[in-house]
């Protein structure tokens, strides 16, 4: 949704920054990084609070925690997705492909199970054409 302005929403807005602080801290250096900050971080805030303010430290850090575990699992839920949407594509595209492959993960286990049944069934008639 766009405000008449023409600007993201600031949901939309802290989602990309959300996805490319993600994007960053998923790179080989995003992790030594991310440590020297925090280092860094709890240092200055001992220098200026004291002891006083360890409390509220160990707040702000789990708090930092979990919102950096969740933007973690974001990017791997976007990567999962974009991976799922091209094998789909690829199982749509080849010829002889069954079709009703593509996007099942999203279905139940029982169904799954009867995908793989009708599979197998479809695997021993072509064994019986080759033969």
């Amino acid at each position: 949704m766009a405000h008449a302005a023409g600007r993201p929403s600031l949901g939309r807005r802290l989602y990309a920054l959300g996805c490319r602080v993600s994007d960053m801290g998923g790179t080989a250096a995003g992790h030594p990084t991310a440590i020297v900050l925090v280092a860094v971080f709890c240092a200055a805030w001992f220098l200026i609070t004291g002891h006083a303010g360890e409390n509220t430290l160990t707040l702000i850090l789990s708090v930092a925690a979990i919102t950096l575990t969740q933007m973690v699992l974001n990017q791997q839920r976007r990567s999962e997705r974009a991976l799922h949407l091209k094998i789909d594509e690829l199982v749509i595209a080849m010829k002889g492909a069954r079709n009703e492959i593509a996007g099942i993960e999203t279905k139940s286990e029982e169904e799954l199970e009867a995908l793989r049944r009708t599979g197998d069934v479809a695997e021993e008639i072509l064994e019986q054409r080759r033969a």
